[in-house]
């Protein structure tokens, strides 16, 4: 049942030609190019430099510091996976079903985007697992985490900017121009969660991308496999 209901939000019709999804990924690299060179001309600061705001930057931390952020990325990802179906349960079924019913929730699943490869062959399967780590949880990490949170903070407190870049990343996983809105109301809260989660720990690793890469990554990897 949890497994279920987390792979119902990672699956979506394209799916069934898993080639399609592995060229789609590739448009995840538009949240870290669109967003750094706007900020470039308003700004008027090389694109480097916004790269370097997002998180791009180099590696100062000892080899012990840094295996240290991979092994919590591991394990905060694992830890994601294990309550990922418990949160999802909460929001639909606690609340939205409660308050609207479960007619409302029953079509707000049929409007999620589904984004799982539906039957890849082994090939297929590896070359998106390496996606998810080179692409995927870079892009949207240094997009919803760096970029969003280093260029706010300065002007808001930690606690708004956490509230808005966990909904900013809640509505690109469930976009108004492309789901209904009973989608978005059963699943943003499940979203938003996890947009809260991976806030906290960019703010407890002292704004370092590395392990809340390493804990997307590893949580739509063990959704994918599992």
């Amino acid at each position: 049942m949890i497994k279920r209901n987390i792979k119902l939000l990672l699956q979506i019709q394209l799916g069934e030609n898993p080639w399609i999804l592995i060229v789609l990924i590739f448009l995840e690299l538009l949240l870290i190019l669109i967003p750094g060179l706007i900020a470039s001309k308003i700004e008027k600061r090389p694109f480097k430099e916004q790269l370097k705001d997002m998180g791009f930057r180099k590696n100062v931390d000892s080899i012990s510091k840094n295996i240290s952020k991979i092994l919590a990325g591991l394990a905060i990802g694992f830890l994601f996976f294990l309550i990922a179906g418990y949160i999802l349960f909460f929001f639909k079924y606690i609340i939205v079903e409660n308050i609207l019913g479960t007619d409302f929730i029953r079509e707000g699943e049929s409007g999620a985007i589904r984004s799982e490869p539906i039957q890849p062959n082994f090939i297929q399967l590896v070359i998106i697992v390496i996606l998810h780590i080179t692409i995927i949880g870079i892009c949207e990490e240094a997009f919803f985490r760096g970029f969003i949170i280093n260029k706010c903070e300065e002007k808001l407190k930690s606690i708004y900017v956490t509230i808005l870049s966990a909904f900013i990343f809640a509505i690109y996983h469930v976009p108004p121009f492309l789901v209904p809105i009973r989608t978005i109301i059963t699943l943003i809260g499940y979203f938003f969660t996890f947009g809260v989660l991976l806030a906290l720990v960019f703010f407890y690793f002292n704004h370092s991308l590395i392990p809340c890469c390493i804990a997307h990554s590893t949580f739509n990897i063990l959704v994918l496999i599992f």
